[in-house]
């Protein structure tokens, strides 16, 4: 009876450490590979993600957006040097998403007239180009503080990213 015991306890534990590897490596499903998650998707999905975050909440999409950052910046492997760059970027980054989500929102326009909304309209793209503006200078000492392997690496996965 012990004999059997162990050989269960045995078969447990192994079904249980198959089923947590299972799992951190994204499900193993056909073409999964040791990639899966979300850093499994193909080349080709960032214009369709670009489509489904727009149907997302605020709250998913600075989720979506501080997963992408973290991703970048492993994959980028950011030095302590490096860091004050980074975060200046990454701040303007989410600057400008924040405000791309509160511009999203359906503005209050029963009280304007059409040359009062006009105007709005008008300061709302100078205000982001102006955002923009911005976080392309930051991108800018980014790029030119990377090693060129980094820059590499910025060039391939950061132009979807872009807002």
């Amino acid at each position: 009876m012990t004999e059997l015991r162990r050989r269960l306890a045995w078969g447990v534990l192994l079904a249980s450490l198959s089923c947590h590897s299972f799992a951190q490596f994204g499900g193993g499903g056909m073409g999964a590979g040791m990639g899966g998650g979300r850093r499994g998707r193909s080349p080709d999905a960032a214009s369709s993600s670009r489509q489904n975050e727009q149907a997302m909440s605020p709250q998913t999409q600075a989720g979506v957006l501080r997963d992408k950052l973290y991703d970048l910046r492993l994959r980028l492997m950011i030095t302590p040097a490096q860091a004050p760059l980074w975060d200046a970027f990454s701040g303007k980054v989410w600057d400008l998403s924040l405000k791309k989500a509160l511009a999203n929102k359906p503005p209050v326009t029963d009280d304007l007239t059409v040359v009062q909304l006009a105007q709005r309209r008008a300061a709302d793209a100078g205000e982001r180009a102006a955002r923009l503006q911005e976080l392309s200078d930051a991108i800018g000492r980014l790029y030119a503080g990377l090693t060129p392997d980094q820059q590499q690496i910025a060039n391939q996965v950061l132009p979807p990213m872009l807002p």
